[in-house]
């Protein structure tokens, strides 16, 4: 079975607004989830690298004028700097800010599970993601289904296959064509919209 891609805004929105809800259903364990999806969708990074962020891999770019995270790629060995919005880090500090007052201290680490003192896992990723995409009707959605909508929301933006090579840490395009199944069939079908 194939992971679906999420449709990327209606999880950008749904999880931006369960972000902020303010509910008891709704603690610090829903909102490190909503998190979640927001920094997987716009960073596009794998599971196991997202979940290793810390608050000190994200800085300010003053040329840029946006958000900037580096993280070490576990999979490729390979340093990567990517671009977050500022309203993204904003939610990320508000995050912290939250941490700090129900758990009484931060940790360095954006992913941390406050009761058990470990950072949350794949596992624990994985099945929210499922609960989720049930929730929103998306069907046959993984871990990847979150980066893989990354990566086809920066393809559409861009139009770039090369950006959204780096986007996702490929070292080679043909990588990135396989993993976005960019067929003739949808080539064909963008080229038509163009022309």
């Amino acid at each position: 079975m194939k992971t679906q891609p999420i449709n990327y805004n209606k999880l950008y929105t749904e999880a931006r607004k369960l972000f902020f809800e303010n509910n008891s259903a709704y603690k610090l364990d829903r909102k490190t989830e909503n998190l979640g999806y927001l920094i997987a969708l716009e960073s596009g990074l794998r599971v196991s690298d997202l979940l290793t962020l810390k608050y000190d891999d994200i800085q300010f770019n003053s040329e840029l004028g946006k958000y900037l995270f580096r993280t070490s790629i576990k999979k490729t060995k390979n340093d990567h700097t990517g671009v977050i919005s500022n309203e993204l880090f904003n939610y990320i500090m508000s995050f912290m800010e939250d941490a700090k007052k129900e758990a009484g201290f931060n940790s360095k680490f954006i992913f941390y599970n406050y009761k058990t003192n470990k950072l949350y896992t794949r596992q624990w990723l994985h099945k929210r993601i499922k609960l989720t995409a049930e929730k929103l009707g998306f069907k046959d959605c993984g871990v990847h289904s979150i980066r893989k909508a990354s990566a086809i929301n920066v393809l559409d933006k861009t139009g770039s296959l090369s950006m959204a090579q780096y986007h996702l840490t490929h070292k080679r395009a043909t990588t990135t064509d396989k993993y976005l199944s960019v067929t003739k069939t949808s080539a064909l079908e963008r080229l038509a919209k163009i022309y």
